[in-house]
């Protein structure tokens, strides 16, 4: 039994990895004149303790993320605010201002259930059938399915459609290495 729940661990722990890895190489939603969508990737570097950096193909940096002890702040180069994330035991908070108002939140519902709210209207559930290892969210206005290995409530950040692209899987791999 024991050996079953270390390959279990090392094969979840590999499994995060790989999705943060697909999360940074594909980071960067920009889109061109004629209206296409072009995928340019972002690296990101450690630069203090609690401060990484995120730097598109020519190495410049696009964005930086300031770190707390319950929470992290998506920022520009010039250090103003994007997002702020506050880490709760049971929920995640995301704002465009310090004071966390008219935030959205993430709330965890169960070891495989959770909920995207915002001024306490539900948009957004996620589940995880661990039969088909399909993740299934399901926003206000449809469903969407997504197949994976594993489940992370941090998802549901992709159905905050104010967020732009790049800085939502930003976000979400904060959230994942994080452990969220």
């Amino acid at each position: 039994m024991y050996r079953l729940v270390k390959s279990t661990n090392f094969l979840r722990q590999s499994v995060y990895l790989l999705l943060l890895l697909f999360v940074l190489q594909s980071c960067k939603e920009t889109n061109s004149n004629n209206g296409d969508i072009g995928i340019t990737s972002y690296t990101s570097k450690k630069t203090k303790a609690d401060k990484k950096k995120y730097y598109d193909s020519n190495n410049n940096v696009v964005y930086e993320v300031k770190y707390k002890n319950d929470a992290f702040k998506l920022r520009t180069v010039a250090s103003t605010l994007l997002w702020k994330v506050k880490l709760y035991d049971d929920k995640v908070k995301i704002s465009d201002n310090e004071e966390n108002l008219n935030g959205y939140q993430i709330k965890v519902k169960g070891p495989l259930e959770a909920k995207l709210e915002r001024n306490n209207e539900n948009l957004a559930r996620i589940g995880f059938d661990e039969s088909s290892q399909t993740i299934t969210i399901n926003p206000a206005s449809g469903e969407k399915i997504t197949k994976a290995s594993d489940y992370s409530p941090s998802w549901l950040v992709l159905s905050i459609d104010e967020i732009p692209k790049d800085q939502q899987e930003i976000i979400i791999s904060e959230l994942i290495e994080k452990g969220f």
